[in-house]
């Protein structure tokens, strides 16, 4: 059936080209991206939301995503992960879409939807998929940048579901130099996760293509709500990241 769908896709892409060779008039179909961005990473702890992802051990990371000059947006982005299972999970593949809105010359709207994805999990148990659909108003006036997110996630395998409120902020102490912030809380609605807070401190040096962010943060789930790790606990971690594009 994949093979059918190339071939017929391929089939109309040749009458399409066909067609707008033979009559200049026709026109062209639009630009899928008007520019992308692509990144590389190496951090020594991955950590989401303040919860380490990677054992807090070092991993890499790649970031790809096309945006369009009218707002939308659509990438992914794979990190590598260890959650101590067995069979091991490698990686993480999240997959995003969205528009940005821009309500004036201060204010703008992110709308966006994140599919989080562990397609190479073998481990048994429920599945760490996961959807969250989330809405972020970002207000800019000079070097300062403060915003607000709203977010729902949802485990796809039905064992957890609970709201996210998120206050981010940026200063930007010279062209190369920023300084930035986040502080959020999760609110369970159903399974078995309870409420908490997230939060982290740091500064981004950037150089060219290259970035380092250095960063202090952590969750305050006790000992039982982490797995009986330190994942959640208050750590410092750095990230080097190297700009492919643009």
């Amino acid at each position: 059936m994949r093979t059918l769908g190339i071939t017929f896709g391929a089939a109309a892409l040749s009458l399409v080209a066909g067609a707008v060779l033979a009559d200049p008039t026709v026109a062209k179909a639009p630009k899928l991206c008007d520019g992308v961005y692509g990144a590389v990473s190496a951090l020594t702890d991955y950590r989401f939301d303040g919860f380490s992802e990677s054992n807090r051990a070092p991993t890499g990371q790649a970031t790809f995503y096309c945006y369009r000059n009218d707002g939308w947006f659509v990438g992914t982005t794979v990190t590598g992960v260890d959650f101590l299972d067995a069979p091991r999970t490698p990686f993480e593949a999240d997959w995003y879409a969205g528009r940005q809105l821009t309500l004036s010359k201060t204010w703008k709207l992110n709308l966006e939807l994140l599919y989080a994805s562990f397609p190479a999990k073998r481990a048994p148990g429920p599945s760490y998929d996961l959807v969250e659909p989330q809405a972020e108003l970002i207000h800019t006036k000079g070097r300062l940048m403060v915003g607000a997110i709203a977010g729902w996630e949802d485990n796809v395998a039905g064992d957890g579901q609970e709201w996210h409120a998120k206050t981010e902020a940026s200063y930007q102490l010279a062209p190369w130099l920023s300084l930035s912030g986040h502080a959020g809380r999760f609110f369970a609605a159903s399974g078995g996760d309870h409420d908490h807070d997230h939060w982290d401190v740091g500064a981004t040096a950037t150089w060219k293509r290259a970035s380092l962010d250095l960063r202090y943060g952590g969750t305050d789930e006790p000992l039982d709500q982490c797995f009986y790790t330190d994942w959640c606990r208050p750590g410092a971690y750095a990230t080097f990241t190297w700009r492919l594009a643009p």
